[in-house]
């Protein structure tokens, strides 16, 4: 949540409400929360927090449309087109530091 006052008083409520009817899973890729997982970023293991994602992007709203999914899924499939224009460059870096470490493969298009 990076700016609180566009979200209704009650998000937290919504948040947890949205997460326990979907089972404390993610609604895309079915990962349970607090499941252990690898980062090739950080090299380390972190647990899954599950999210609440707007599917209309309607922070605004007092009755939201809301799913819950891991944060890899959230970056995937309901960012806005255009609004993380310094992604392309945070990709590139990786990408590099990734290469000098001798991790070589397919690669995710630097384009958003």
């Amino acid at each position: 949540m990076h700016n609180r006052k566009k979200y209704p008083r009650n998000w937290r409520k919504l948040a947890r409400a949205c997460k326990k009817a979907a089972g404390w899973k993610c609604q895309k890729c079915g990962i349970a929360h607090g499941t252990p997982r690898f980062s090739i970023w950080t090299e380390r293991v972190w647990p899954v927090y599950l999210q609440a994602a707007h599917v209309n992007h309607d922070q605004s709203s007092e009755a939201p449309e809301l799913i819950a999914v891991c944060p890899s899924c959230h970056w995937r499939y309901f960012r806005r087109p255009g609004a993380h224009s310094w992604l392309y460059h945070e990709r590139r870096k990786h990408r590099i530091l990734l290469e000098r470490r001798g991790y070589h493969g397919p690669w995710l298009p630097l384009e958003l």
